[in-house]
């Protein structure tokens, strides 16, 4: 049982110092400032944003580009 205790507290101690920093910029205990985590994981989610974005902006523009042909074609 102390085995499984110490195991579950130091899985939370290694998420919050070193996963939640380098992975989503969130940084509870200020580790991941100092070894330079928090500022990896900052650019990660704004990367992740930007991405998103331009596949919003892909779609929309594919969605638009294939509504113009097809008012085209009806003109024509």
């Amino acid at each position: 049982m102390r085995s499984t205790l110490f195991a579950f507290f130091g899985a939370v101690l290694v998420v919050l110092t070193l996963v939640l920093p380098a992975e989503y910029g969130v940084d509870p205990t200020g580790v991941g400032d100092l070894l330079g985590l928090t500022e990896m994981g900052e650019v990660k989610v704004a990367l992740a944003a930007e991405a998103e974005a331009d596949r919003i902006a892909q779609a929309e523009a594919e969605r638009y580009g294939s509504w113009r042909r097809a008012s085209r074609s009806t003109l024509s």
